[in-house]
């Protein structure tokens, strides 16, 4: 996997690669399509929240968790209401150096892929209370950060791999699988729209780059996004400015031209699909937020 597709963002620290999001009230809820190397655990804490991935589209209610595999393209729709936490970590880290029953069953297979989490487990299904009590544990060691809350952390998630042993959530896989040239090329295609999104993107330009006609390339992107390009093109610029929002004092006209919108309106529009409101509501809501 060609490494510079991948989520530019390191999860934790090199001493403990290990990564909470959102990481605090202020934060977006809306996490466009991405892939990283890590495992990623997203629980679902109130509300409704759409999940999708690889090709498959999700709606999470309270108490349910889904499992991310490694390398896995993935996007979660949350809101105000819809609040989600999603756990980030490499599955080799938990591994002993010193090899035994549990090492060489479960975490050496894990790593290696020849095990993996099955994807959806609803709250009422066997393992999911569980794991949400491992779940209580890793936060309140996460935010407390006492001495040792490494530790904690790390039982918790060896918690969550036991629960998911004995409840049947782990699944047989293949360490080593073909290359999916289809994956590829819409990480690729992602990979570009991420790094582009604020310039003037033509379809016909986009379709020339990855050797597409322009018909083929809007097919290929809403069979496997469930959205137009521009609908995610927009997304992304919408994402964009709601961090400009926060972390800036721009005007709301600097933040859409920046943002790649060249028209206000056409940007407050499609900032209220996304968040409900206008530009300068969201940043008026942020300041009543500690």
């Amino acid at each position: 996997m060609d490494a510079s597709k991948r989520e530019k963002k390191s999860h934790g620290t090199a001493g403990f690669p290990f990564q909470v999001y959102p990481k605090g009230p202020k934060d977006n809820l809306f996490i466009p399509y991405h892939w990283h190397p890590e495992l990623e655990i997203i629980t679902v804490i109130s509300g409704e929240v759409g999940i999708t991935i690889a090709e498959n589209q999700y709606i999470g209610q309270k108490g349910d968790i889904f499992f991310v595999d490694v390398e896995q393209l993935h996007e979660i729709r949350g809101g105000p209401e819809n609040l989600f936490r999603a756990y980030v970590f490499p599955l080799d880290s938990l591994q002993f150096q010193r090899r035994d029953l549990a090492q060489g069953e479960l975490l050496a297979p894990l790593a290696a892929r020849e095990l993996r989490f099955r994807t959806e487990l609803r709250q009422d299904q066997p393992g999911c209370a569980g794991i949400r009590e491992a779940f209580g544990l890793m936060e309140r060691a996460y935010a407390a950060k006492t001495t040792g809350y490494q530790l904690m952390v790390k039982a918790a998630l060896l918690q969550i791999i036991a629960h998911a042993a004995a409840n049947g959530i782990l699944e047989h896989g293949t360490a080593r699988q073909p290359v999916d040239y289809r994956a590829q090329m819409l990480k690729d295609i992602l990979e570009y729209l991420n790094t582009h999104f604020t310039e003037q993107i033509r379809l016909n330009d986009i379709a020339a780059k990855f050797g597409l006609s322009p018909q083929y390339f809007c097919t290929f992107f809403k069979d496997n996004l469930g959205k137009t390009m521009i609908q995610h093109i927009n997304f992304l610029r919408v994402e964009y400015a709601s961090h400009q929002l926060r972390e800036t004092d721009l005007t709301v006209m600097d933040i859409a031209l920046s943002s790649g919108f060249d028209n206000l309106s056409y940007f407050i529009k499609r900032f209220r699909e996304v968040f409900g409101c206008t530009p300068s509501n969201y940043r008026k809501n942020l300041s009543r937020i500690p």
